[in-house]
């Protein structure tokens, strides 16, 4: 590329965007700070009324829903450059990653669950000698910390490059096919590839753990796409949002724009049902006891088996029948809806991925599980307040951004 082209790329790039209203400020805060002092009082509530336990599954089951969105848009934003998507020019990868900041808050918040561990982790009080060498307390917190860690720091170094000029004037470049910058090349690929290891070490840990002699080697792969299908509909839901934000011009009021975030939606709904099918199918015909208990208890035993339907439709179902035309992933409420929805789904799988193993016979969800919820999305909230703000410039900057066939 010659010297000129790449100054003025770079020109493009630094170019000031126009001053936009602040779309997440003070208010936002306020509101999600408030969010967070309920769920707090609720927990501790809880913990003092002899509730315990059904305040460390809620706990358990927000942790790894919010860590999962956080952590899979920011995979979203480097799933991007992997693929040199331009449809949107830097606003895509800025709402990838806005969400970013609280890797570090779910950091943190894991250790909590030390306090906790007799009430979730039943080989605490009950060991078993076969797997101790890898079911102990120390050594989970201390590999699934490290994990989580460097989950993080990878993360954020990534984001650094990826807001640097030369990212941006790669990423609104419409009329070349070069590849992303070096440093790019190298920390998008690395962030993917952590995101699989990290996050089926968690679901080994935190969820196939909880029932400890179940086994089953793609569940980390089953996780890790609900947590990037989760990333991508929160991201949409906020797209559409923004879109009623930000004004008239703003880039979200681009069809073709909403037009692939529907299909981002619709496409990876469809392989995490083709990976619930391949799982499924497997410990069906082994027919195992020490496998088909942990399926047979969510799917075909009450109170438990309508939960399950109830997923398989929010996050499989609707989705695909919906969004099956370019007409309805280019209607932003009927976006939203689907986006909505589907994100109550994954917070619904989680919720049965965790709390059968604890709770055989009840669902034990009432107000306090509501509220410690409550907390953890004001928490989550309030740590894409900068973020969002960002995506606001890039999406109000007039950027140009590439054709999509239609």
């Amino acid at each position: 590329m010659s010297t000129n082209l790449q100054m003025a790329r770079r020109e493009r790039a630094v170019m000031k965007p126009q001053p936009v209203e602040s779309v997440a400020g003070a208010t936002m805060r306020a509101v999600a700070g408030v969010m967070i002092v309920i769920g707090a009082i609720a927990f501790v509530l809880a913990l003092m009324r002899g509730a315990a336990a059904i305040a460390w599954e809620a706990y358990l089951v927000n942790l790894l829903f919010f860590l999962g969105v956080a952590q899979g848009a920011v995979v979203a934003s480097a799933a991007f450059y992997l693929t040199q998507a331009k449809w949107g020019g830097s606003t895509p990868y800025r709402l990838g990653e806005a969400f970013a900041p609280f890797l570090w808050v779910g950091f943190f918040l894991f250790f909590g669950l030390y306090f906790g561990r007799s009430l979730i982790f039943p080989w605490v009080t009950h060991p078993i000698p076969q797997k101790a060498a890898w079911l102990n307390i120390p050594f989970l917190f201390a590999r699934d910390g490290i994990g989580l860690g460097v989950m993080a720091a990878a993360s954020f170094a990534f984001i650094r490059v990826s807001r640097d000029d030369d990212a941006r004037a790669w990423a609104i470049a419409t009329d070349d096919i070069e590849l992303p910058p070096h440093s790019i090349r190298f920390w998008a690929p690395l962030v993917a590839v952590l995101f699989a290891v990290v996050y089926t070490l968690i679901s080994f840990d935190l969820v196939m753990s909880l029932a400890p002699v179940w086994r089953s080697t793609l569940f980390g792969w089953y996780f890790f796409a609900g947590a990037f299908w989760s990333a991508l509909a929160a991201m949409a839901l906020t797209a559409v949002v923004l879109r009623g934000r930000l004004g008239e011009h703003n880039l979200f009021t681009n069809p073709v724009v909403m037009h692939d975030f529907g299909k981002m939606v619709f496409a990876f709904s469809v392989f995490w049902v083709y990976l619930v099918f391949a799982q499924y199918i497997v410990i069906w015909y082994g027919d195992l006891p020490v496998e088909t208990f942990f399926l047979v208890q969510r799917i075909h035993h009450m109170p438990w088996s309508p939960l399950s339907v109830a997923c398989l439709i929010l996050i499989w179902v609707i989705p695909f029948t919906v969004l099956m035309s370019v007409r309805t992933k280019k209607t932003p409420a009927i976006l939203a809806t689907v986006a909505g929805l589907g994100l109550i789904g994954i917070w619904l799988e989680r919720y049965v991925l965790v709390v059968p193993s604890l709770s055989l016979d009840a669902i034990p969800f009432g107000p306090t599980q509501f509220l410690i919820s409550f907390g953890f999305l004001g928490a989550f909230l309030i740590s894409a307040v900068p973020g969002l703000n960002r995506v606001a410039q890039a999406a109000t900057s007039g950027e140009p951004v590439g054709d999509d066939e239609e």
